[in-house]
């Protein structure tokens, strides 16, 4: 056991020395602890500062390309309403159109329906020229037809068809007197 009385001596006389030591040691680690705290709550406020920053700008940069969308979008709907009233427009003047020149023709075919039959009914044709005694029987030839004026197609009205006029008969020439 004398070693270790040796030893109780030894720390009882080195231990004043060991304490300041260890105590100086204590102090150098707080201090050190306490410089490496404010160096990373300076290092935290910049990444804080740094990340608001980066929150910020993103922040901002999203507002923009929002404000640019939204913009973009009002300015494809407004032309979609234009494009839409210009051809609602259109169509409506279309109809209008169609509309009026339906009720002309209304009008036209009921103006024709309304007209007397006698009026519809082709012009008469003019007789046959008449010929002179000494020209051949066989020479004589029926007066040529005329083709009957075209009608527009909008003055017929079915129900209000009139008869067609009998044509006149064509007058025979006298037979060549025999001498006797």
């Amino acid at each position: 056991m004398a070693i270790f009385d040796r030893i109780k001596k030894i720390f009882s006389k080195n231990a004043p020395e060991v304490a300041k030591v260890a105590g100086a040691i204590g102090a150098d680690v707080a201090h050190e602890t306490a410089e490496v705290v404010e160096e990373v709550k300076k290092v935290v406020a910049a990444a804080a500062k740094d990340a608001e920053k980066k929150v910020s700008a993103a922040a901002k940069t999203a507002e923009k390309k929002v404000t640019a969308a939204t913009k973009k979008a009002d300015a494809v709907v407004t032309k979609a309403v234009k494009t839409a009233d210009k051809a609602a427009t259109t169509a409506t003047k279309t109809a209008s159109k169609a509309v009026q020149t339906g009720a002309k023709a209304v009008a036209t075919r009921t103006a024709a329906a309304a007209k007397p039959a006698a009026a519809k009914a082709p012009a008469a044709k003019k007789p046959a020229a008449k010929t002179t005694a000494a020209k051949p029987a066989a020479a004589k030839t029926p007066a040529a037809k005329k083709p009957a004026a075209a009608k527009p197609a909008v003055a017929k009205a079915p129900a209000a068809k009139a008869p067609a006029a009998r044509k006149p008969a064509a007058k025979k020439p006298a037979a060549p007197k025999a001498d006797a």
